[in-house]
């Protein structure tokens, strides 16, 4: 699957190309918190039912590798399982992806 994967900085460029599809996150850190969120929630999804809105495909793009989608889709699998893997072994190593103001200061907004 990784190699399968478009990187972050590929994926923020493609979801900001996506805009007018409305996905759930247009940004690395939404799409980051997006992720945290399904991986530490109470209840288990289905791939599909929380991809899908996140990144605004349809369910077939899981079916055909080497289109933009399924890179997309890889790269937030890889993220899922990072986060993951990072919560069940070593939580207090867990860092948020969260961009900085211009004074400094983080901007928790978008992940949150």
């Amino acid at each position: 699957m990784a190699s399968a994967a478009m990187s972050l900085a590929e994926l923020e460029r493609w979801l900001q190309d996506r805009v007018d599809r409305h996905p759930a996150a247009t940004s690395i850190p939404m799409l980051d918190g997006y992720t945290a969120a399904i991986v530490a929630g109470p209840v288990s999804m289905s791939p599909l039912d929380w991809i899908c809105p996140l990144l605004a495909i349809n369910a077939d793009a899981f079916n055909h590798g080497g289109t933009p989608e399924f890179a997309a889709i890889s790269a937030v699998a890889l993220r899922h399982n990072d986060i993951s893997n990072t919560l069940s072994t070593a939580p207090d190593r867990f860092e948020p992806m969260q961009r900085r103001d211009p004074s400094g200061n983080i901007d928790a907004h978008p992940w949150c």
